[in-house]
């Protein structure tokens, strides 16, 4: 749309948001630089291909960190600096192969889980089954040492629906449980040499996470449904099996830290110039993939809608901050530390009446259609007229519902306004989420243009208001 026009567009709308000061000049100018010149795709690719998963402590995660800082500083943004918080081993995985060898030869799709332990070399042994149901648990007792142990039933149920509600007959789920705690506990006691499950995604989808279980970690594979299931079926059958299966991994524990990336732009008022308004998403991922849905697509956004900004020489009211966190994946640790350090208790309350709010960039995939205001109904009159320029763009939703499970979290635990950016979940629930198919092609160019278009102007729209955004009510 020619520029003139779109303005003419713009102030035709006025009266919509009116209460709300809106610098249609500025929008249109962020639109011409987000969509006709992007770099988004130069950060998302360099993340995605070149350096590939990023589990938080790795040394990819490190070259993660270290590059995003780089990059930052090239585009002449304030105060880039790394904030170290304490986070324990990294780990890398150097190989893994698991292969069928009788009945007959297949390779298994299978992924190792993060921080598992090197197996002892190459074992090759028949797998030992405790997880069919039908079996008596205690005839295993004293048996599992050094052993292959397959620790789930066959896999029936698979992820089909992205975001499913919660179903199912829940006395056999707690049956279910309840014998995986007994398995748990087994395993503990009787150390196996390595042990298998299924994941619950299916056409060689392969969900994988993990933990460190420090000096009583088990070396741990996730192998696809349709390969375990056929595993287990040939023993079911009585038809012996003999895998062959190494892990070898390594861990790091030099530096025990893990690091934010911090980033700003400088507010320019002098009587709220120190006032923040935030934008952040998580740098690290799971390790199967390359992390290119969770969440190098909201790391490309972020840095890209900071250099539309930078480049177009704004001169925000209020300073403009991102953060790239790390340790998302292990329970919003990067974020709950800088927010610990920062904002949190009677330390950090002369820095949180000093903010303003913080949008975060993480769960689903771009284009952004919008932001969950977690209930806060002022917020609502205030979004609706940030997003009327971008309506054509599908950005036209400030719904008042929560979500959970990501970074935004930290910044309302501590009663500060933190919202999540709504965005698409086709596929990613069933196809992409901590899966080895979170990969470069599920992101669309497109999309990221529109998402960092997006970020850049409700930043911009934030840092220049008159007041700093409102609270939620206290509960």
């Amino acid at each position: 749309m020619p520029l003139v026009i779109f303005l003419a567009v713009l102030l035709a709308a006025a009266p919509a948001g009116a209460q709300e000061k809106i610098d249609t000049a500025m929008v249109a100018k962020i639109r011409a630089e987000g969509l006709e010149h992007s770099r988004v795709m130069e950060v998302f690719d360099h993340l995605v291909n070149v350096i590939g998963p990023r589990l938080t402590a790795s040394p990819a995660y490190r070259t993660a960190v270290n590059w995003s800082r780089d990059r930052l500083v090239n585009m002449g943004l304030d105060n880039v600096h790394l904030e170290p918080w304490e986070f324990g081993r990294g780990w890398q995985l150097e190989k893994l192969t698991v292969e069928m060898i009788e009945p007959r030869y297949q390779p298994i799709i299978g992924y190792a889980k993060g921080w598992s332990p090197s197996t002892s070399g190459r074992l090759v042994a028949a797998p030992v089954w405790i997880g069919n149901p039908g079996e008596d648990l205690r005839k295993y007792e004293g048996k599992l040492a050094g052993s292959i142990v397959m620790t789930r039933p066959i896999l029936e149920n698979f992820i089909r629906a992205d975001r499913p509600p919660s179903s199912g007959d829940l006395r056999r789920a707690a049956t279910s449980f309840q014998r995986d705690g007994q398995i748990t506990a087994m395993l503990g006691k009787e150390r196996p040499e390595v042990t298998l499950e299924p994941s619950d995604g299916e056409h060689g989808t392969v969900f994988v996470t993990g933990r460190d279980g420090g000096a009583n970690g088990v070396p741990s594979i996730v192998l696809s449904a349709e390969h375990y299931n056929m595993i287990a079926r040939l023993l079911e059958q009585g038809i012996p099996v003999k895998l062959a299966v190494e892990i070898q991994s390594r861990f790091f524990d030099q530096d025990k830290n893990a690091y934010n990336v911090i980033a700003e732009i400088k507010g320019t008022d002098p009587a709220i110039g120190d006032e923040v308004v935030m934008a952040g998403a998580h740098l690290d991922s799971w390790h199967t993939g390359t992390g290119a849905t969770d969440n190098a697509d909201g790391i490309a956004v972020e840095i890209e809608a900071m250099r539309i900004l930078k480049t177009l020489g704004v001169k925000p009211r209020r300073t403009i901050r991102i953060a790239l966190w790390g340790g998302e994946e292990q329970g919003l640790l990067g974020s709950a530390a800088y927010v610990k350090e920062h904002l949190a208790g009677e330390s950090g309350k002369a820095a949180r009446d000093k903010f303003s709010v913080y949008f975060n960039l993480d769960n689903g995939t771009p284009p952004i259609t919008g932001f969950y205001l977690e209930g806060n109904e002022e917020m609502k009159p205030i979004m609706e007229a940030w997003l009327k320029p971008l309506n054509d763009l599908g950005a036209t939703i400030s719904t008042l519902g929560k979500i959970g499970a990501t970074d935004h979290l930290s910044f309302i635990r501590v009663g500060l306004p933190g919202f999540q950016a709504v965005q698409d979940y086709t596929n990613y629930d069933v196809r992409t989420h901590h899966t080895n198919m979170d990969t470069y092609e599920r992101v669309s160019a497109d999309a990221l243009k529109q998402a960092s278009v997006v970020v850049a102007t409700v930043l911009y729209d934030a840092a220049m208001r008159d007041a700093k955004i409102p609270r939620s009510p206290a509960k």
